[in-house]
């Protein structure tokens, strides 16, 4: 199966109203006014549907932060980039995407992002889950593979972009993962690395749970994430850990890139994509499952 992992669109929509901007918002604004505002760019988002389609991409894992301040304007540029991918893809929410309290309590991901899994069989158990509802749900992609969809995104105070893994959803985890068959393989997606950084402002709070529940669950392969916006591949299977892929900030025209990631019965090979003036591959790493 082929899978393309993209994060952090960051689609912007400039407002002068003065209530829209009444918020943390305002501080959202003046950051992308100085500082984002000449390396984002629509340029690699609208190169990317044509590209997957001619790299027969099975399926999209969108990895959140598809707005920069969850303005309405900035969820509809997101939904028309999904329109024009021909593929299934599977969404979660990242930190921008919940940038105020209200786009949060009102959910404003799901009413324009909400996934619909073509895969999944209508009676499995782990239908009861949903994402917006516990934090978590489970997507079937092929046979003996499943995506694990975590919402750990929170609106926070302006000087904060943290995360939470929390004891519910770490409960729901625990639930799910006994609900699989215990020879299948996952694919944990995720906006926040569960490593927590130097700043604890942009960490994920309960990280540790998370890792400690990844090191007793063989069967989850890989853990994808964006959020920190630099591009990694890292193999952790030696430390009981997943391989993990950070797809970087596909929206950067100066350092923009995603992965493309071939899963197969005893590999998988990731090639990933950087932006100049068009996507092109510049690294690939075929890595043998060492897990189980």
């Amino acid at each position: 199966m082929r899978i393309a992992q993209i994060s952090d669109f960051h689609y912007t929509h400039w407002t002068w109203n003065p209530f829209r901007l009444c918020s943390k918002r305002m501080l959202g604004a003046l950051n992308w006014l100085c500082t984002r505002k000449s390396s984002l760019a629509s340029d690699p988002l609208d190169a990317l549907p044509d590209l997957l389609r001619a790299l027969k991409v099975d399926l999209v894992l969108l990895g959140g932060d598809f707005t920069t301040t969850a303005l309405i304007e900035e969820y509809q540029k997101a939904v028309q980039f999904t329109q024009k991918l021909s593929m299934p893809w599977i969404a979660i929410p990242g930190n921008h995407d919940y940038y105020t309290y209200r786009s949060s309590f009102q959910k404003h991901f799901y009413r324009y992002l909400s996934n619909r899994n073509p895969y999944a069989p209508i009676t499995h158990p782990t239908n009861f889950f949903s994402l917006k509802q516990h934090g978590i749900e489970a997507h079937s992609i092929a046979p003996h593979w499943w995506v694990l969809a975590l919402d750990t995104a929170r609106a926070t105070n302006p000087y904060s972009s943290k995360g939470l893994f929390s004891e519910k959803q770490e409960k729901y985890m625990e639930e799910i993962l006994h609900l699989l068959p215990p020879e299948d393989s996952l694919i944990c997606l995720n906006h926040y690395p569960f490593v927590q950084g130097k700043s604890s402002r942009r960490n994920l709070e309960r990280g540790e749970a998370l890792q400690s529940l990844l090191e007793k669950t063989p069967q989850i392969r890989l853990y994808l994430h964006g959020h920190t916006h630099k591009h990694a591949i890292v193999d952790l299977q030696s430390s009981q850990l997943p391989l993990v892929l950070d797809s970087g900030c596909v929206a950067n025209t100066r350092t923009g890139t995603w992965n493309l990631i071939d899963l197969m019965p005893d590999d998988c090979q990731v090639s990933a994509y950087r932006w100049n003036s068009q996507w092109e591959p510049f690294c690939t790493e075929k890595i043998r499952w060492k897990r189980l």
